[in-house]
């Protein structure tokens, strides 16, 4: 994964949770939009998970070989 692809996954992941965080307070349970926005807080926060696991190993990977992978 290149610096840049995970640093716009992580933008759109944290926007799409502080979005959807913001209209959850807004809008009544039980209506559609509620769902829709609660399901996009989901997609969100797995999203952001995915991308911080993501970095977690391409960080162990490169401390376990001594470098980073684009150096060879």
């Amino acid at each position: 994964m290149s610096p840049q692809l995970g640093r716009m996954a992580l933008g759109w992941a944290t926007f799409l949770v502080l979005a959807s965080g913001v209209l959850l307070l807004t809008l009544s349970p039980g209506t559609p939009e509620f769902v829709v926005t609660l399901f996009t807080l989901c997609l969100g926060l797995l999203l952001g998970l995915v991308v911080g696991a993501g970095i977690f190993v391409i960080r162990r990977r490169e401390k376990r070989e001594g470098g980073s992978p684009t150096s060879k």
